[in-house]
């Protein structure tokens, strides 16, 4: 039996252990929340932004284009006589003229910061279109030229990722903001130490009557840990888990800093692949305005999202979001935050959210060659010095691609039962869409899939597709730079048809053969390339020869590997839809290329440029000999398997292209393009499945509906003639 003194002398040890375990307890949570608060508030986010190209006087819209746009930029429309608030624009429409108003709030652009200014456009009437006829300046009394559109951010980089926060200090969110949140969720967050146990009791009594978790009674302090630190299981250990981490938070951190980490940290919903983290963030994604902007109303909605973002989605669920919004209001009043009358304006108020589609759900494929693209010192300074990356994005074009791509694949899947089965066995349709700014090389739009969120596979930037007809441009291109052709070969130069063996290698032959097994024996160049007809674009290539033509296919941007095989002049290699846009850019550029960019300019926080990308431009085609090809590709629209475009009333002026259908029909592909706006589509499975379709009846509609959409980015001016090409009118007898 122990002594008295060894009892006493064994329950001091025990209770000095059990006091150095809970010190060292408290001290590992105590260094774990520290760092953690420190990661929080020292971490900041960089910005990938879009800028929109300014509206210019003689510029043409549809009245449905232009308001696209502008609720694409960031605006919201007004309707009725009140003043214009921030971000906001009204049509003014009489007999006598129409004009549009808008307010555009003071933000940065790639030249320089553009400020608040209240800018009025006056329109001419022509047919179905809007014509810009002046552009005044409300502010300075003055017209101009040009007005800037404020850019759209499309991603931010934060804590070690692609994430859509960006945390602002407690001083910038608005009082309104932090009192619904407060109301809402813990309306005695500045009175008590991190726990409730009054809020705490209740939920246990509710719980246990239940006999399942129905209410979860915790502060702001526990929310906060349960994001920082826990699952969101919902478990008696996590709970008191939380309990302890937000009684030491407490005790070390004052309440203000607690309540900006909360209102910067919270869920309140998911953008595509992205999780929304933070108020800030919310008001930009639901309302398009930043968080300085916000009504009273709308924060409230805020508020209201927090307690189960799914069930409270302003845009899917806006009875439900409604409800609670104005119990937040109630509880502001309850709660002294607001007055009732402040109150009864705040409930009158519609939800006001923009559509969901402005948000640009399909970002991803994009932001994947922004980020392949940017050099590996920027890349680890993202989160550490809040860059501001200028993109070469078109939301508006974005937008119109990935609507585009998406409503074909689905009219496809019910027009063809052979898709439509497949796609039962979940075997489905792909497609990539790919625009490039001709003079420049910018791509601006980019859809590597039918979803990111589904598919983070990017078929544009790695999908390897043979690209079939769409080779068979550089054949004629390398026959009208040969020098050596006697007569010399022009559109009128009599081909071939007739069918043929290629031997090469010594012992390897090849037989190439038509899509139509009825095409003419005797066809004019045009002809062959306008109707995409086989074989008479092999012989051509047999007198010409393969190195000329790979050559020249090297040399207009494709990067992969060609094998010299006879039937790469039909498109037997494999190559990237990136490479072949980039390519075609160089064609339509009358032979001057650039490397395809997805990034304007990089700069930090105080305004330095730390990457201004400027691809060089590189005399990579003879000039004469891609115009002459040009004006054949023009006849493809015309006359040739791209008719359709002009028949569902495109106008094709100014226009050139390709369809591209490979062997077996596996892959459909179209590519056209303008002097200043090229496009490229790819149909196919990414399983060896065949798409059962050719170019023009699986990619060539989606190019003209998109098309149809992109008017404002491209004119009527046509290809400029270069040196050495002479015109002539001829009687063709």
């Amino acid at each position: 039996m122990l002594s008295p003194k060894a009892l006493v002398g064994g329950i001091s040890a025990l209770l000095l252990i059990l006091l150095l375990g809970a010190s060292m307890g408290y001290s590992f949570v105590k260094q774990t929340i520290d760092q953690r608060f420190e990661q929080l508030f020292s971490s900041k986010s960089s910005q990938f932004l879009a800028p929109l190209p300014a509206l210019h006087l003689k510029e043409r819209f549809l009245k449905e284009q232009l308001q696209t746009l502008l609720e694409y930029s960031g605006f919201q429309e007004k309707k009725g006589g009140e003043d214009l608030l921030l971000n906001e624009f009204t049509w003014v429409v009489s007999s006598e003229e129409t004009k549009l108003s808008l307010l555009r709030a003071e933000s940065v652009y790639p030249n320089g910061a553009l400020p608040r200014i209240t800018a009025t456009l006056k329109f001419d009437i022509e047919g179905a279109e809007l014509k810009i006829k002046e552009i005044f300046l409300e502010d300075s009394r003055e017209s101009v030229e040009t007005f800037e559109l404020p850019p759209k951010r499309i991603s931010s980089f934060y804590a070690g990722r692609l994430r859509t926060q960006t945390p602002v200090a407690l001083s910038d969110i608005p009082v309104n903001m932090r009192h619904a949140v407060m109301a809402i969720e813990d309306v005695n967050f500045l009175e008590h130490g991190g726990i409730s146990f009054r809020s705490t009791l209740r939920a246990l009594y509710k719980d246990l009557r239940a006999r399942r978790f129905v209410e979860g009674g915790s502060t702001i302090t526990q929310q906060l840990m349960k994001n920082l630190f826990f699952s969101r299981e919902k478990a008696v250990s996590r709970k008191i888990k939380e309990a302890l981490y937000a009684f030491i938070t407490e005790s070390t951190h004052s309440k203000e800093s607690i309540l900006e980490a909360y209102l910067n940290e919270v869920y309140l919903g998911q953008w595509s692949t992205h999780e929304i983290h933070g108020v800030s963030e919310a008001a930009r994604f639901y309302f398009n305005r930043s968080i300085f902007d916000l009504s009273l109303s709308q924060s409230a909605t805020l508020a209201a999202i927090i307690q189960a973002p799914n069930t409270h989605d302003p845009r899917r669920q806006p009875a439900n979001t409604l409800k609670r919004r104005n119990l937040v209001l109630k509880k502001m009043v309850g709660a002294n935050f607001i007055l009732p009358g402040e109150y009864e304006m705040a409930i009158a108020e519609s939800l006001g959210v923009t559509p969901g589609e402005k948000n640009l759900q399909d970002t991803g494929y994009f932001m994947d060659l922004v980020l392949s693209q940017l050099p590996e010192d920027l890349k680890q300074k993202l989160d550490t010095e809040a860059l501001t990356i200028y993109t070469t994005l078109n939301p508006y074009l974005q937008l119109q691609a990935s609507q585009t791509l998406k409503d074909h694949l689905a009219q496809m899947k019910k027009a063809y039962a052979s898709i439509a089965k497949k796609a039962e066995k979940g075997i489905q349709l792909q497609s990539a869409f790919i625009s490039v700014d001709v003079p420049t090389g910018r791509v601006l739009a980019l859809q590597g899939g039918s979803s990111y969120q589904k598919t983070q596979f990017n078929r544009i930037l790695q999908g390897k597709r043979q690209p079939g007809s769409l080779f068979k441009p550089y054949v004629f291109l390398a026959a009208f730079d040969k020098s050596d052709f006697s007569p010399p070969f022009t559109a009128l130069t009599e081909l071939d048809g007739s069918p043929f063996e290629w031997t090469y290698e010594g012992k390897q032959s090849w037989k190439p053969k038509n899509y139509d097994k009825d095409s003419p024996e005797k066809v004019t160049a045009k002809e062959a390339l306008e109707n995409s007809i086989n074989i008479p674009t092999a012989r051509l290539a047999q007198t010409v020869g393969l190195d000329p033509i790979i050559d020249l296919i090297k040399r207009s941007g494709i990067k992969s590997d060609i094998a010299k095989i006879p039937s790469v002049c039909l498109g037997s290699t494999e190559v990237t839809p990136f490479e072949l846009a980039e390519s075609y850019a160089t064609l339509a550029n009358l032979g001057k290329g650039h490397n395809l960019s997805g990034i304007i300019k990089v700069v930090d926080e105080s305004g330095q440029i730390l990457l201004e990308p400027n691809p060089p431009e590189e005399e990579r085609l003879p000039a004469a000999s891609s115009y002459l090809t040009i004006q054949l590709l023009k006849g493809v629209l015309t006359q040739g398997t791209g008719k359709a475009a002009a028949l569902r009333g495109l106008k094709i002026v100014n226009m050139a292209g390709k369809t591209g259908t490979t062997n077996d029909y596996k892959d459909a592909w179209f590519v056209g393009f303008t002097p200043k706006l090229l496009t490229l589509i790819w149909v196919g499975y990414d399983e060896e499945e065949k798409v059962g379709l050719t170019g023009s009846a699986a990619a060539l509609p989606m190019w003209i509906d998109f098309m149809k959409q992109a008017t404002p980015f491209y004119d009527d001016e046509d290809f400029k003639i270069p040196d050495g090409i002479l015109e002539f009118r001829v009687n063709p007898k």
